[in-house]
């Protein structure tokens, strides 16, 4: 889902329609089931504007501010608002819709954080109903290792159907206020999820997705890891393999293929996945491809200067949520194997606190500056 994307679009309330007229304050009962969205007792299959019309009244429009398409090519969406129901659609302009949301709480930090132009793009009432995700509480329906990490957004899927969860500002709030490194922490235990727990209103807002049949191209097999067809180096310690990688791959371009994220893990069959949604931790595969990644023994004469940086290229390839608040490419220790077809490295610029006492100690009896 990319609702947190959308929300920046910018529209033109001064163009917009008049608010809808019937039915104010009527209450209804949203069900998202893996058949389709439940209004009250009609099953939408596939959601359009005439659809929820009929069940929710005359909407207000809210055409983008600029209806020319993007520099993508695509069309900036319409919004479709059924304020008294505290219902939201995004459209294309015609009568299908996107993604569907609704306003479940009040939330006084959201608002004060939100201009009144962007405010005018959500409905100006709360949803009063009952909101269900498979007929249970939407909360009950989330997974545990996903509560585990609250933090801005929670999802739970049901069939073909995604619900993405906007927690509450103002009653989640502890959840912002915390840095990287405490969540972190936090993660393994239930206190994270605790707070989500605790908070009478949870969640400022859900927004419903339809997911489309993925498809899945059979790899390419550019990411196949070359076979060495030359002497190569072996070197013990993981992350510092990943410090010479990164100087002679991203920072020198002498080891190839140079490693892209993106397009590996959309390279993968049946295997793909969005490397953006693993989080914090580091990619299994990717580790592997590194691991395996033959390094021409020739190659040491050409590192003479490190740079261990938390923004270094490679560790973003590894885990590229990563924000270099936690020790997950720490050189805790080297051996003399390690270093030896290094002849020529005279410096290491420790800017990320990378090295650990032994491994810089193995560096300095090597007559390596450590800075």
């Amino acid at each position: 889902m990319i609702w947190f994307r959308r929300r920046d679009n910018k529209t033109n309330p001064a163009g917009a329609s008049p608010p809808s007229s019937p039915a104010t304050g009527a209450s209804h009962r949203i069900d998202v089931t893996a058949a389709g969205i439940r209004i009250d007792h009609t099953l939408l299959e596939a959601l359009t504007v005439s659809a929820l019309t009929a069940l929710l009244g005359t909407p207000r429009v809210v055409p983008p501010e600029d209806p020319a398409p993007d520099e993508r090519g695509l069309v900036r969406s319409t919004l479709v608002i059924w304020d008294d129901a505290g219902v939201r659609a995004y459209t294309r302009g015609g009568d299908e819709v996107s993604e569907l949301s609704i306003r479940l709480a009040e939330d006084p930090a959201w608002d004060r954080s939100t201009s009144r132009d962007a405010r005018e793009g959500h409905p100006r009432r709360v949803f009063t109903g009952t909101f269900t995700v498979g007929g249970q509480n939407p909360l009950e329906t989330i997974p545990e290792a996903e509560l585990r990490k609250a933090y801005i957004f929670l999802e739970t899927k049901v069939g073909p159907w995604e619900s993405t969860f906007s927690l509450h500002e103002t009653a989640c709030g502890a959840l912002r206020s915390m840095v990287f490194a405490e969540r972190f922490a936090k993660s393994n235990t239930d206190e994270l999820a605790n707070i989500v727990r605790a908070a009478a209103h949870p969640f400022r807002e859900v927004a419903i997705g339809h997911l489309a049949p993925k498809r899945v191209k059979k790899p390419s097999g550019k990411w196949q890891v070359p076979m060495a067809t030359e002497p190569v180096l072996e070197i013990a310690s993981f992350p510092f393999r990943l410090a010479i990688v990164q100087h002679l791959m991203f920072d020198q371009a002498l080891l190839v293929p140079r490693f892209d994220v993106h397009d590996f893990a959309q390279d993968q069959g049946a295997r793909s996945f969005d490397p953006d949604e693993i989080g914090y931790e580091v990619i299994p595969a990717v580790r592997d491809w590194f691991a395996r990644l033959p390094i021409p023994a020739r190659l040491a004469a050409q590192v003479e200067t490190l740079v261990l940086d938390g923004g270094n290229d490679i560790y973003l390839q590894l885990i590229p949520q990563w924000d270099g608040e936690d020790d997950a490419f720490a050189i805790t220790s080297l051996t003399a194997a390690d270093l030896a077809p290094f002849t020529r490295l005279r410096r290491v610029d420790d800017i990320g606190g990378f090295l650990g006492p032994g491994a810089r100690t193995a560096l300095i009896a090597r007559g390596v500056t450590v800075t």
